[in-house]
């Protein structure tokens, strides 16, 4: 009886003992990374920065006091503004920001692998993520990838509760997450629409899933509604979320880029040439609605003229969501060797090579490993079903609808954290015993 005891007071204590050493080790990366990495700002990183700004100061959703923002979701620019209403106008204090909602992505993760495998396996998940370098390795700008990771993450987490809960009122809450989500990164539509399938797993009455699937997505609408109104009224059209599928489909279908971003600032220029819009008027040009038209009008054309090329470049754009294209690996489109020189000749050559390694090995043997453990948890299917739908959703999102790639993967990778530890884990006690013997 009492070894016993010793053994579950064990089982609390080390996983709690590894997470706050994952976390001490996480917080100290990310504050050398702070005070070392000055602050790059880009065309999007400035417009959120205006956006929060102007919500904060106006309490309006505009880019310049009189023209209205299309292009993104109203989320993280309405998360910033309050976060500038506290703080005051600090651009350079956001990546605290981006530190707490990595602290909370870490414990949603946490909790998703405690209550599928195990508080051990909870914690090695969590603490993986936490110290996982492309999470506080990237330059302390204005970006709302660790907002969306940690709605995603916490999404997860209520799914997985979804799947032994008979409350209603749980699925409601994950109906409020999705929605929080698609505010945030409106290619996570495909997502919210897939997960609505998974109120009718199981084994209740047809009844019982319909009234949870009518919950999840009456309380997805009560957070989307309001905003997809506000877009009809202000522009007169339906655009749930925002209106950048423009964009996306006009470069996304363009087979100079291969379909995905980053690109030189030469080839880039060169596809907003041919869609006959250049020179922009002003750096928001493109995030107006009339533009957006345009370019979703070119660019649904030129899809359904070349069916073929645009589904082979949604294929490349698939390979490119978790690894990156070409130059996303070497920051340069004159040849891998070239490029890798040239990134090394910035960056140094241990940056270089773990940027190269990071996206040629680390990320493919995650893959690989989660289609390990999908395989050997092949009974738990439909319990372990949100782990697998996550990041095929998302991609498909992306993939579909925007000329984005490498670095929004980042969301889902929790889920391919978790599978990955379960698998090692499960081989680790199947060894054991051997070695015993």
């Amino acid at each position: 009886m009492t070894q016993a005891s010793d053994e579950r007071s064990a089982g609390r204590r080390f996983p709690t003992a590894l997470l706050l050493l994952a976390g001490m080790l996480g917080l100290l990366a990310r504050a050398w990374t702070i005070s070392h990495t000055p602050r790059q700002g880009y065309a999007v990183d400035d417009l959120f920065d205006t956006l929060a700004w102007n919500l904060a100061s106006f309490g309006r959703f505009t880019l310049d006091g009189s023209m209205p923002s299309a292009h993104v979701g109203p989320l993280y620019p309405a998360v910033l503004a309050a976060f500038y209403r506290v703080v005051g106008h600090r651009p350079d204090w956001v990546p605290y920001l981006h530190v707490a909602c990595d602290l909370g992505a870490s414990f949603c993760v946490f909790r998703v692998g405690t209550r599928l495998f195990g508080p051990w396996n909870g914690a090695i998940a969590a603490s993986v993520m936490f110290l996982y370098p492309a999470y506080w390795t990237y330059d302390p700008r204005i970006r709302s990838e660790s907002l969306l990771t940690f709605l995603m993450c916490a999404w997860l987490w209520a799914t997985v509760v979804c799947r032994d809960s008979r409350r209603i009122h749980a699925f409601a809450i994950a109906g409020l997450l999705a929605g929080l989500t698609l505010l945030c990164k409106p290619a996570a539509m495909v997502l919210g629409i897939s997960t609505t399938a998974l109120a009718y797993l199981g084994t209740e009455t047809a009844g019982l899933k319909t009234h949870r699937a009518i919950a999840y997505l009456l309380a997805c609408l009560l957070v989307v509604m309001p905003w997809t109104i506000r877009n009809y009224l202000t522009f007169d059209v339906v655009m749930p979320i925002s209106a950048g599928v423009g964009a996306g489909l006009w470069m996304g279908s363009d087979p100079v880029s291969r379909g995905s971003w980053p690109m030189s600032y030469e080839t880039e220029a060169q596809i907003w040439e041919t869609a006959g819009i250049t020179p922009l008027p002003h750096a928001y040009a493109m995030y107006e609605v009339s533009t957006d038209r345009l370019l979703r009008t070119k660019g649904w054309a030129r899809m359904t003229d070349h069916p073929v090329q645009y589904l082979w470049l949604t294929v490349t754009r698939s390979f490119d969501f978790w690894i990156g294209n070409s130059f996303y690996l070497v920051n340069s489109d004159q040849g891998f060797v070239r490029g890798l020189t040239a990134d090394a000749a910035d960056r140094g050559w241990l940056v270089a090579s773990y940027s190269v390694g990071k996206r040629l090995l680390l990320i493919p043997g995650l893959v690989l490993l989660a289609i390990w453990s999908g395989w050997s948890h092949r009974v738990r299917w439909q319990e372990l079903l949100p782990l697998y739908l996550f990041p095929i959703g998302l991609m498909s999102g992306y993939v579909l609808f925007t000329v984005e790639a490498g670095r929004y993967a980042l969301p889902v990778l929790p889920c391919l954290m978790v599978l990955s530890v379960a698998v090692l884990a499960q081989v680790r006690f199947q060894v054991l015993p051997f070695r015993r013997r």
